[in-house]
């Protein structure tokens, strides 16, 4: 099957252009910028490398935004433009402070002052795993394909005197947006006929850079401020700013290829990645279509729409891009396995890791086994892990949350993990000193930091005790039960007086948790709990923007809808994920409510229109409603589950796992790994008892 005759790379690119929404979806608050930062460069399944027309436009690189996190999405330029191609990018990310960029390769002709220039994209074209850009000003053709480990550029010169300049202070994004920007610390630079060696300090890092230029090239030159230099060598303490290599053609019509690679481990390292690749260009375009098919048949829909199936495999394409396996390659432990890009572990743990630990068992075993090498080498589980020294970014967002990632991995492969391993990554994450606040007086500062670490200390207390660990589950059950001083029991929602990320108590409140039921009692019971949720969804008081669901703008709420299973309204549940479905996302570049987040959103959108919800660190999967006739995920275990909709209305009516009834609509994680036929009889009425709360 051409799963990527499906794939959009440019979908969510640009600013939100959705659907006008209509009933309660027309009620609900975006909150967050409006636009899907995607990248639409060459990029394998979860590589280490990415490649794109570099414009400086936030926050990929790619386009012509300026930074935006909330609101209409201002432009720094006209148009689409390019500067020439740049490496390793953020994919759907806002305002992290690291925007990379590595390497911008400008193709050009004149003086090098020309590579400044903020030319216009005439036409591009681009799939899975190849990207195409024309210069309009210069008619340059600028091509790229990656491999796993390098970037290959293919240019071509329309006329004599082509030349390509490789930046190699590039860091950040345009110099209008300073606070994206960053210098190199130090820089060595060394030049041999046409291949350049280069070890520069970024972030904190020593990143090693190889490359090679290939075509009908007259001479090279390293470049300082712009002008060419008679050195072969340089060594900045101080770098200037900028500085790099340039190769010149006086062939007409000229061809310049250029293979790059960058190593976080040594110079040694990124050479033989560049001279191991022996395939040509066109060879490794071919092979990443081809793989990327491999990657997208996991998930198999059949829906006669075609526009259905473009929103869903471009949303599965961006969900995959993340995170990037750099392994061999650490630059924080002697370990093999060394996954980056969690950018941030707060918007991929929900949906996207999930998803991965479903059906790909090759990277999360790397990723498992990278979470604990930081463990052994750092004693933490990381919340951020990128091309940065800083492992604390965002930390204020969340705690503990590696704790549920590692709970997840493990219930979709009992058997490929060492408890002992995991448990004890889990208490040293429990036991740091930063966490002592909790440990000692049960809460944190913030009210949703406590939350997590209860959650967290129920899910290492169902681990420990699997693991007949009586006295250790005991002790954490004990700290599990400070759950509790999260409510108010008078409003039944979590406490207003706390600080809240990116929303506020009610976007926290609906979070599916392991004392469910407890909990909907702590707030009244389940008619009190089911209208706060018609509340917060916009079935009453539409007009208090203040307690809305954020319409998966944002990642903070996105699994609420599926608290309605827990208060017997699968109604409700129902027609929030489809009017998700209908009003939230479609084809295109403005195709994505909100920043993707390095597939946290894109996950949630696949997971919604498969009927399945994951309700992280739980062995628990709930189920909606299928948006497909018919859907085969190929799991990870060697099993399949195939998932049908039996009826064209949203309710369920009845939900069937190969034969067995799930009155609940909820199903073990472990037990959907096992494969199997998922029935859904779906109808356009409610069933008689779902009409417990008016609206």
């Amino acid at each position: 099957m051409d799963y990527c005759s499906h794939v959009n790379v440019f979908q969510g690119q640009g600013e939100v252009n959705l659907p006008e929404p209509q009933g309660i979806a027309a009620t609900w608050h975006f909150i967050k910028a409006l636009s899907g930062n995607t990248l639409p460069g060459a990029a394998v399944p979860f590589g280490k490398f990415s490649c794109c027309a570099y414009s400086g436009g936030y926050s990929s690189g790619y386009g012509n935004h300026a930074v935006n996190c909330g609101g209409p999405v201002p432009k720094f330029c006209e148009g689409n433009r390019i500067k020439g191609l740049s490496h390793i990018h953020n994919s759907g990310t806002g305002a992290l402070g690291l925007y990379w960029n590595y390497c911008l390769t400008t193709p050009f002709f004149g003086s090098l002052s020309g590579i400044e220039a903020l030319n216009h994209i005439a036409s591009e074209d681009a799939q899975p795993g190849y990207y195409r850009a024309l210069i309009e000003e210069n008619d340059i053709a600028c091509e790229t394909v990656v491999t796993e480990k390098i970037a290959l550029h293919r240019y071509t010169f329309p006329k004599a005197g082509g030349r390509l300049a490789l930046t190699l202070s590039a860091n950040g994004l345009d110099a209008s947006m300073p606070e994206t920007t960053h210098k190199p610390e130090f820089a060595e630079l060394a030049l041999a006929d046409n291949v350049i060696a280069a070890e520069i300090g970024m972030e904190g890092l020593r990143l090693f850079v190889y490359a090679e230029a290939s075509g009908e090239l007259a001479a090279a030159s390293l470049w300082v401020n712009h002008k060419e230099v008679r050195e072969t060598a340089l060594v900045f303490d101080v770098c200037p700013e900028p500085f790099g290599v340039v190769f010149s053609s006086a062939a007409q019509e000229c061809t310049l290829e250029l293979r790059l690679g960058i190593s976080t481990k040594d110079l040694a390292t990124a050479k033989r990645q560049v001279r191991e690749e022996l395939r040509s260009f066109d060879e490794i375009r071919e092979s990443n279509y081809a793989l990327w098919n491999q990657y997208l048949g996991a998930i198999e829909i059949e829906t006669p729409d075609a526009q259905e199936k473009e929103i869903f495999y471009s949303n599965f394409y961006h969900t995959l891009v993340k995170p990037c396996d750099w392994s061999g390659e650490s630059c924080f432990y002697e370990g093999d396995a060394f996954v980056i890009d969690f950018v941030t572990l707060w918007d991929q743990y929900k949906t996207q890791l999930p998803l991965i630990f479903s059906l790909y068992p090759e990277i999360s075993h790397k990723i498992v086994e990278t979470f604990l090498n930081f463990v052994c080498s750092r004693s933490i589980l990381p919340h951020t892990i990128c091309l940065t020294a800083n492992l604390n970014i965002e930390a204020k967002q969340a705690r503990m949350l590696a704790v549920f990632v590692l709970i997840d991995a493990f219930l979709r492969d009992p058997a490929g993990y060492d408890q002992e391993k995991l448990l004890s990554a889990m208490l040293k994450e429990f036991h740091r000193a930063e966490f002592a606040d909790f440990r000692e007086k049960g809460v944190c500062e913030k009210t949703t930091h406590t939350l997590d670490m209860a959650e967290a200390c129920r899910c290492i207390a169902l681990f420990a005790e699997n693991m007949g660990k009586a006295a250790l589950a005991a002790e954490m059950n004990a700290f599990a039960q400070n759950w509790k001083k999260c409510f108010d029991n008078e409003t039944g929602l979590l406490l207003a007086e706390s600080d809240y990320y990116e929303g506020n108590h009610w976007n926290y409140s609906f979070r599916p948790m392991h004392s469910m039921q407890e909990r909907i009692a702590f707030c009244g019971g389940r008619e009190t709990f089911a209208a706060l949720l018609d509340r917060f969804f916009g079935y009453t008081h539409e007009d208090d923007t203040a307690t809305r669901f954020e319409g998966f703008n944002n990642e903070t709420d996105m699994e609420a809808p599926y608290a309605y299973a827990y208060a017997g309204r699968h109604d409700r549940l129902c027609e929030v994920i489809d009017a998700g479905n209908r009003y939230m996302f479609t084809a295109g570049r403005g195709g994505l409510p909100g920043n993707n987040d390095s597939g946290g959103l894109s996950s949630c959108y696949l997971w919604n229109v498969l009927g399945l919800f994951p309700v992280s660190g739980q062995d628990l999967m709930l189920l909606g409603v299928p948006r497909f006739e018919r859907a085969v995920m190929h799991l990870a275990s060697g099993k399949d589950l195939i998932i049908e909709r039996q009826g064209s209305g949203i309710y369920v009516r009845q939900a069937i796992l190969d034969g067995e009834p799930l009155p609940d609509c909820m199903v073990p994680a472990s037990r959907i790994m096992q494969g199997g036929t998922l029935v859904f009889s779906c109808t356009q009425k409610k069933r008689d008892d779902e009409h417990g709360t008016k609206a």
